[in-house]
């Protein structure tokens, strides 16, 4: 290439950038002037507005022939058609999303959450996809015939695309939310209503019974009269005095063996208790492998979908099927080892009566940590030097049955969950973190688990171990869980638990003897 040529090739190169930067700069221009959406969510009857106001940003960033918005249905979890734009074209749009929803484009468009532009033949033109997602879930689809070639329009706009889309997802859920705030203010102030109904009943109440134990009074005033110019009646009371006496002295007898039968029945009570936490310790590990088996078999299914369109298409080589095949075995291999760590955490050792405490730790954190990280929830396991395998091989061996402790921490976990999950779906919090910090010293190890969920009412946190009590809603807890918890630790392992509040959450503390041989 002639010096020449060079300089021709820079200057032409220099000119395709500064027009990019031209495109560009009008479309940011663009997407600042357009109307802000400013109604009050108290105003809204509907999401209409909302959509609207987010067609009319798009059409200062591109312009569409067509276009229109799907909307996901909360209990259904299927898309419906919501708003087109002309509306005499919607019958021409649904028909292209069953297109892509047939060739697997529409699936693909939701689960990238960024600009999607194909052609369309049946259309032929550009069809923009986007979807309308925020943490909590996908809202809906926004979907465009464009009047211009993809190639014309700057890589900027497919950007400002998406921060429209967010924007418009996020309207969409304070909408939502604020419905369902609105119909629990009107459940309340119901409840309000029956209640001072009901206060007013108890005062009548009240008077009523004031006015009985006045008359009562005065019956027994004129009965102790009576008695008192009784005196024959004195010998009476005497003898059945001496018939109490005799009772009692029978039932001192027999209390011994009445207190064993009570002591039994404790037993059996919490026996019985011990094993419904034990079932709920498993329903939260079945969830737990069924999350950590989900993502796996969704790649599987797609591996042997696109061997169908692969062959289809090209054929099958022996190197991309050979490729196919390791990815397959490897999603195998996770989902055995799944296995294993449920295995693991269900069995319980009983001819042993020691343990690893950081390995079985480990274990559980394992089995949980996907699914709860799918729910925003994050975990952080600090340790001191002691507890540290790879400066002490030994470990900290820890008296007691593995699959006991591994039950316990499951219990623990989850009330921290449930909370955390609580203060996320307030807006109180933005991802919840579960701290886990393991210490030993002398004879005793300890075990901190620390949530940031907001914390145990002090009015209440000396009750959370007692059977039966729980805080949380009807239907949500058993309030078995931390009292079954502390029975095996204080009468099986011979440890202490205990629950205070930090900062911004719950402590939970394990001391457990550790073994000294």
């Amino acid at each position: 290439m002639t010096e020449k040529d060079h300089l021709d090739f820079l200057s032409a190169k220099a000119d395709h950038l500064q027009a990019e930067k031209n495109n560009t700069l009008k479309a940011l221009e663009a997407i600042c002037s357009a109307r802000s959406f400013n109604v009050s969510l108290n105003k809204l009857e509907d999401h209409n507005l909302i959509l609207e106001s987010a067609f009319n940003k798009m059409l200062t960033l591109a312009r569409f022939k067509n276009a229109g918005f799907m909307l996901v249905d909360e209990n259904t979890g299927s898309f419906t058609p919501s708003m087109f734009f002309p509306q005499e074209d919607k019958d021409l749009l649904l028909g292209e999303i069953e297109r892509l929803i047939t060739d697997g484009t529409f699936a693909m468009a939701v689960k990238s959450n960024n600009t999607t532009v194909i052609k369309s033949r049946e259309l032929r033109s550009h069809v923009l996809l986007h979807a309308m997602s925020t943490v909590s879930r996908t809202r809906g689809l926004f979907i465009g015939q464009l009047s211009t070639p993809k190639e014309e329009i700057p890589d900027a706009v497919f950007f400002l695309v998406t921060l429209v889309m967010n924007e418009t997802a996020h309207q969409l859920e304070s909408f939502e939310l604020y419905n369902r705030n609105k119909e629990t203010n009107r459940m309340l102030s119901e409840s309000v209503r029956r209640l001072e109904a009901s206060e007013q009943k108890l005062r009548n109440f009240n008077e009523k019974l004031e006015a009985e134990v006045y008359n009562r009074t005065k019956e027994l005033k004129a009965t102790n009269d009576l008695l008192e110019n009784e005196v024959s009646e004195r010998k009476k009371i005497e003898k059945l005095l001496l018939q109490q006496k005799e009772a009692l002295q029978e039932l001192n007898e027999t209390l011994e063996s009445r207190v064993a039968v009570e002591t039994e029945n404790r037993r059996k009570s919490e026996r019985i208790l011990h094993e419904q936490s034990k079932l709920a310790a498993m329903g939260q590990m079945m969830k737990a492998v069924s999350h950590q088996w989900r993502q796996p078999l969704n790649a599987l299914g797609m591996i042997i979908q696109d061997l169908l369109d692969e062959y289809d298409e090209h054929g099958i080589s022996k190197d991309y099927l050979i490729k196919n095949v390791d990815k397959s075995l490897k999603l195998v291999m996770h989902m055995s080892s799944t296995i294993d760590d449920f295995s693991a955490l269900v069995r319980s050792d009983f001819e042993k009566d020691s343990f690893d405490l950081v390995t079985a730790v480990r274990e559980v954190i394992s089995l949980v940590e996907s699914q709860y990280n799918g729910q925003g929830i994050f975990f952080e396991i600090e340790s001191a030097e002691s507890c540290d395998k790879n400066l002490n091989p030994e470990g900290i061996i820890v008296c007691g049955d593995s699959g006991m402790f591994k039950q316990i921490m499951i219990n623990l976990l989850s009330n921290s969950k449930d909370a955390i999950l609580q203060r996320l779906e307030s807006g109180r919090a933005e991802h919840g973190l579960i701290t886990i910090r393991m210490s030993c010293g002398g004879e005793t190890a300890k075990v901190d688990i620390e949530d940031n969920g907001g914390g145990i009412p002090e009015e209440i946190i000396d009750r959370v171990f007692e059977p039966y009590f729980t805080t949380k809603r009807q239907g949500k807890g058993t309030g078995i869980g931390l009292y079954i918890s502390r029975l095996i630790v204080q009468e099986q392992m011979r440890g202490v638990i205990e629950a205070r509040n930090s900062f911004n959450g719950a402590v939970f503390t394990l001391h457990l003897p550790t073994r000294t041989d």
